[in-house]
């Protein structure tokens, strides 16, 4: 179902430190929380210290949470790849999916984390742009 006023942004960062299980954990509540409140959904990525976001909602409030997210002290070196209007949303059931390649670091349930590898692929038709770049950050950075 197609919402009005969907905007969506991807962003790359690495974070200023490896961060710790507990952290991500941490820093996953205080988004979904925020996200919710803002009506914010989308997917973090965090491989060997970097990080790869996609979030989607209204303009206006995409724009208060993306000022946020860059005024966050625990990453550095944004840099917005994409942002676009969007149709519908490509991560609506997640406030904030999250994914990592990090052996001890997956804090997700494993059925989260198998429905992240499928949105992770690419469709075989008309993939958007962020899911062209999700894809390939992700798949880049594959241990196999």
């Amino acid at each position: 179902m197609s919402e009005p006023g969907l905007d969506s942004l991807v962003y790359v960062s690495s974070a200023v430190k490896l961060l710790s299980p507990e952290e991500v954990e941490y820093l996953l509540t205080r988004a979904r929380q925020r996200n919710a409140e803002y009506g914010i959904t989308g997917v973090l990525l965090y491989i060997g210290g970097n990080f790869m976001q996609y979030i989607e909602g209204p303009a206006g409030n995409l724009e208060v949470i993306y000022k946020i997210i860059r005024e966050d002290k625990l990453h550095t070196g944004i840099i917005l790849v994409t942002r676009e209007p969007v149709e519908e949303r490509e991560f609506g059931d997640w406030s904030m999916a999250y994914h990592t390649r990090e052996a001890q670091g997956y804090v997700g349930s494993p059925a989260e984390g198998v429905l992240l590898e499928r949105k992770l692929q690419l469709p075989v038709t008309n993939p958007s742009t962020a899911r062209i770049v999700l894809h390939g950050f992700w798949n880049r950075s594959s241990p196999y």
